[in-house]
């Protein structure tokens, strides 16, 4: 009975000085209580432990979600590769990049076989999402197989014919409809030597050639043949053009770019009259007096479409000759009006 009496003697006192050290030191006593302190496992239980793992996990899935999607939505080329194509393309596809992009190989291939050019091949220089919905922008180049070659001549004549009529859309890319689609929208960003679009599409030109001029504006090729009737039509409206005259126009880039300005405007009169060839003469020191006259004046085009024109210059090299669809107009030699160059 003494030793019992004695023990919970023991255990009082005990209590006693635990809660006066806990009236000491409070904030021990409300952080490190007696349930939250007798064992570590005890601070982080299987709730917490639950929570916690659930919480990581979401948050790595979501990282991994986000960063292929990213990856997938471009694709951009090496910059050195970019620039030293001297020969590059652009189209539009219908489709999601993500989708074109695991398919880089077999457009490439598709592009190189609509091509058709031996010693050649064809390199994606980008893939992005295009601002219009559900589409990728496509750039590409076309460049020799080995680096230490060049396209010849030929291959690039064909090229740039090529080039022209997928512009004009009268050419188009042969790709695999069931993974990318129909293309659109075909521009050519780069090309040696320059590049002339015929917005007549190539079509049968005949009569007698009368006057031949040249000015530049500061469009691209693009922009102007979205504008083609109503420069056509202002022409006709400078030049008081004869019933049996019509007045035909080709567009030429030095860098080989429909999307880039400068352009140089090849204008020429046709006459369909059998007689003309009596009256060329006359008839020609009339238009280049109208010509030479309206240059001060922008040749009488809207400036807020077509900018300022510059550089207006005439050839008389084909004056009198009878065209035909083989005609090359802009191999003709110019000449500049003196009070205009």
């Amino acid at each position: 009975m003494l030793l019992k009496w004695g023990r919970h003697s023991k255990e009082n006192d005990h209590d006693q000085h635990q809660q006066n050290l806990d009236l000491e030191n409070p904030e021990s006593s409300r952080f490190f209580c007696r349930s939250c302190s007798s064992s570590l496992s005890r601070l982080f239980d299987l709730r917490c432990l639950i929570v916690l793992v659930l919480t990581f996990a979401i948050l790595l899935s979501a990282i991994f979600w986000l960063l292929p999607r990213r990856s997938l939505s471009e694709f951009d080329a090496n910059e050195t590769v970019k620039l030293s194509a001297s020969v590059q393309g652009y189209f539009r596809l219908h489709k999601q990049a993500s989708e074109v992009i695991s398919h880089k190989g077999r457009l490439e291939k598709d592009i190189f076989r609509s091509l058709g050019l031996r010693n050649t091949k064809v390199t994606i220089l980008s893939l992005h999402q295009s601002a219009a919905s559900n589409c990728t922008d496509v750039e590409f180049a076309v460049l020799p197989v080995h680096t230490d070659y060049t396209i010849s001549q030929d291959s690039l004549t064909s090229l740039r014919s090529s080039f022209v009529k997928l512009f004009a859309q009268r050419l188009n890319l042969n790709l695999t409809t069931s993974s990318f689609g129909q293309p659109t929208s075909f521009q050519v960003l780069k090309f040696p030597g320059g590049i002339t679009v015929d917005p007549l599409g190539f079509k049968h030109v005949s009569g007698v050639l009368e006057i031949l001029f040249n000015f530049t504006i500061d469009n691209s090729i693009s922009e102007i043949q979205e504008s083609l009737a109503q420069l056509k039509d202002q022409l006709e409206i400078l030049l008081r053009l004869e019933p049996y005259e019509s007045v035909h126009v080709q567009l030429m880039n030095e860098e080989g770019s429909t999307i880039s300005p400068p352009v140089t405007v090849q204008a020429y009169v046709v006459s369909t009259m059998e007689t003309m060839e009596d009256h060329l003469e006359e008839r020609l020191d009339h238009l280049a007096q109208i010509i030479q006259t309206a240059g001060a004046k922008n040749l009488g085009l809207d400036s807020s479409v077509f900018g300022e024109v510059k550089s207006v210059t005439f050839s008389t090299y084909l004056e009198g000759k009878v065209l035909d669809s083989a005609s090359v107009l802009a191999s003709a030699p110019t000449s500049c009006f003196p009070s205009l160059c």
